[in-house]
């Protein structure tokens, strides 16, 4: 099932929250105890990492292949999985459905929680879409996290969670305690929005806009560096991860005035050299043609 705003997975209820960031602190405070073994891809996402972490986990990263997570290399004990399987933050890749299904069969074996970060699968360019993991259920507890942060505009700090019933009352007495309520105003635009059907629409057209943006990136970046740029990840979402090959790349962009961002620091261990995550969306065509002629040189 491909997830659109209107479409996303059904379970008990939603608590809508301010941002990805506080829904990962809800989990963090509710789902974890100290000393707890919380399971991340490596790489994978930092805030998430170094939240479980304040939170008392003792975090276990796991690798990412061309799959996604692999599951055979989860720690036995770990008691939550954060995951992101519709584009693997920073790698890109979807984790396939073989994937998928083994992940929730060893989550329901050991009574594990997955908490499953969708943060923009709603951009999609090929391919057919995958289900959801909390689609994939029946006896795996699974907290779906889903934010409107990137399908609209950042400054709209508003998503939600879709949570197994027993979790509805302690996500919401807990959310209460954190900050009240999500602002009413933006919540109830964005139900309009929905409802008139305009996200949809918006989600076509921009689905459409940042395919051709991907596509002229990716020739741009063949054109200028040809094997010396190996770009990872599937054909989603709203950045790419490129590994150049090209002695002092980094500075070249810099003097550019190309921005670039290391994805070292998304490894828990030692992470390739010159590898880093390029953010497409923002740049018209002709600007990001311009962007990779300065960093060819």
């Amino acid at each position: 099932m491909h997830c659109t705003a209107r479409e996303r997975p059904r379970y008990a209820a939603r608590v809508s929250r301010s941002g990805s960031q506080q829904a990962l602190d809800l989990c963090a405070r509710i789902l974890i105890d100290p000393g707890d073994e919380v399971a991340v891809e490596d790489p994978g996402y930092l805030g998430a990492r170094e939240l479980f972490a304040a939170s008392g986990a003792r975090i276990r990263p796991v690798p990412v292949d061309r799959d996604g997570l692999v599951v055979s290399a989860l720690p036995p004990a770990a008691r939550l999985v954060y995951i992101t399987p519709s584009h693997q933050f920073p790698l890109g890749v979807s984790m396939s459905l073989a994937r998928r299904l083994e992940l929730v069969g060893w989550a329901r074996t050991r009574g594990a929680v997955i908490v499953e970060d969708d943060y923009d699968s709603e951009y999609r360019y090929s391919g057919a879409p995958l289900p959801a993991l909390q689609g994939l259920t029946a006896g795996a507890g699974v907290v779906y996290v889903g934010t409107f942060s990137n399908v609209m505009f950042p400054g709209l700090r508003l998503g939600y969670l879709v949570l197994p019933s027993d979790l509805v009352e302690p996500f919401q007495r807990t959310k209460w305690l954190a900050d009240r309520h999500t602002a009413y105003l933006e919540q109830a635009a964005m139900a309009d929005f929905i409802r008139e059907g305009h996200m949809e629409r918006h989600i076509r057209r921009m689905r459409r806009v940042y395919k051709r943006r991907r596509e002229a990136f990716l020739d741009a970046v063949t054109r200028a560096f040809g094997d010396r740029a190996t770009v990872a990840g599937d054909a989603s979402g709203m950045h790419l991860v490129v590994r150049f090959d090209v002695p002092g790349i980094a500075a070249r962009a810099a003097r550019g005035g190309v921005h670039l961002v290391s994805t070292r620091g998304y490894y828990a261990g030692d992470a390739p050299a010159q590898e880093f995550i390029v953010r497409f969306t923002g740049l018209s065509e002709r600007g990001i043609r311009e962007a990779v002629k300065r960093l060819a040189g």
